[in-house]
């Protein structure tokens, strides 16, 4: 039975317990007694204690408390990625990824946090001086999801402490077990107490209760819009900052200068890594009409070679998804487009026999007033449409509430640069570009507030204190 961790203690949830399957095969993988609103009180208020002398401790101290953490994570590296992947449903590959980012997150936020400086201010006289401190703002929450259990636990937990704030971190109910493990681990170095807490639980009640109390000073999450709009509204008990991922609609623009090989291989490996289920991955796909059916040929040709499976299975792996609650979504979404003219070329069908799996799919011809166009698909759907125009193209892209992320395939110069200006949205890749655990995560419009990952978003832990001294 996995135990919370809570004020530097495994305790048992006082819960309902929480049973973990493996999607991939149906098997159970643990059992968690669940956290209650007590226990999520007590997390608060130990957050609340620790924080008094955590936000005193030198930066050169805590850092060596993560350095310490990291080296008895990269001990139990084999560990964690079995539990990622058996809980999440993630390849090997993609658990590896996953628990390699909260390796590499401890480490530089640790040393990031040396590098955040304050100021002194020019005065008008001689005898007063201008100071400009940064501190931490207090205790955070933060809301994970179940995509990438440690990796977006890395982007709440790692700044907070290494910034002298200190945190609760829930799990998603989903995919908790490793992120709990992470407490056997912390209790077990002696990790100081409050610091780190991590409660999982129903959202209703640890949630609600982490979100009403008046004791955080932050809150942040990785979730759905919807789900991020409950969350400012519970958290309307207090002022607090927000800093929220809420998912998007990403549009790809592929120009009519490509290679379509490279292009059909970057569009298969980003929906078959993980299937698709990414906030940042391939939602509306526009390609130049002049190559359209080239790459619509040479993506269903690809295709063939993606085989169904789990953890090491060799070849070109697409793992299953979260559960068959998601699995039913999907094949609804594509029941739409085709019911609205759009032409099935490839998949479609879930997977007969155990697990979570359904094919990788394409859709041809699909319009912007379909499902699967409007609502983030976060699954391996490639829907493709054709476009005339680069004007056209930069209007559909932008046709959303959404502005996480955006994706251009094209080699003249000039389009480029209309393509980045001229699009909405926090970030966006070139020609198969990617981002780091270093690179700014942040969106626009209803995509949500703040940053993850970066030194931009350890920054969001501190506050200023401006203080004014006459001699």
């Amino acid at each position: 039975m996995y135990k919370q961790y809570i004020n530097g203690k495994c305790v048992d949830g006082k819960g309902a317990v929480n049973k973990v399957y493996d999607p991939a095969t149906d098997e159970l993988v643990g059992e968690v007694g669940c956290a209650n609103a007590e226990q999520a009180k007590e997390a608060l208020e130990a957050a609340q204690n620790a924080f008094q002398t955590w936000s005193k401790t030198p930066v050169n101290e805590r850092a060596n408390w993560m350095y310490r953490f990291r080296e008895e994570c990269v001990k139990e590296r084999d560990k964690l990625i079995e539990l990622v992947s058996k809980e999440s449903g993630r390849t090997y590959p993609f658990a590896c990824a996953d628990v390699d980012w909260w390796i590499i997150s401890l480490g530089y936020y640790a040393d990031e946090a040396k590098r955040i400086n304050g100021e002194v201010l020019p005065s008008p006289n001689q005898d007063t001086q201008y100071i400009l401190a940064k501190q931490p703002i207090g205790v955070t929450v933060g809301h994970v999801a179940w995509n990438y259990p440690l990796g977006n636990a890395s982007v709440k937990a790692c700044p907070a402490i290494a910034s002298g704030c200190t945190c609760v971190i829930k799990p998603s109910s989903e995919t908790p077990l490793a992120t709990l493990y992470l407490g056997e681990i912390a209790e077990r170095i002696g990790f100081p107490k409050g610091v780190l807490n991590i409660v999982s639980g129903p959202a209703g009640e640890v949630a609600k209760t982490l979100n009403e109390s008046t004791i955080p000073s932050m809150i942040s999450l990785i979730g759905s819009y919807e789900t991020g709009l409950k969350l400012m509204q519970q958290s309307a008990t207090s002022v607090k900052k927000y800093s929220l991922e809420l998912g998007g609609n990403a549009p790809v623009v592929v120009m009519s200068d490509v290679d379509i090989d490279e292009v059909a291989d970057s569009i298969i490996a980003k929906k078959i890594g993980f299937a698709g289920q990414t906030c940042v991955n391939y939602n509306r796909i526009y390609v130049h009409r002049s190559i359209y059916s080239d790459l619509c040929n040479a993506i269903e040709n690809k295709l063939a070679f993606v085989k169904l499976g789990r953890w090491k299975d060799e070849g070109t792996v697409m793992g299953p998804v979260i559960n068959k609650r998601e699995r039913e979504r999907l094949l609804s979404l594509i029941d739409d487009a085709v019911k609205s003219g759009a032409k099935l070329a490839f998949g479609g069908k879930a997977k007969e026999g155990k697990g979570c799996f359904i094919e990788p799919t394409l859709l041809l011809d699909v319009t912007d007033d379909m499902r699967v166009s409007k609502e983030e698909i976060f699954g391996p759907i490639i829907p493709l449409q054709p476009f005339d125009t680069l004007d056209e193209a930069i209007e559909k892209s932008n046709n959303t509430i959404f502005g996480l992320s955006a994706y251009f395939y094209g080699h003249n110069t000039k389009e480029v640069n209309r393509f980045l200006q001229n699009v909405t949205a926090g970030e966006i890749f070139v020609n198969g570009a990617g981002g780091n655990e270093y690179t700014p995560h942040a969106g626009a419009k209803q995509s949500g507030i703040g940053c993850d990952k970066s030194k931009w978003s350890l920054e969001e832990y501190y506050g200023f204190k401006f203080m004014s001294v006459k001699a």
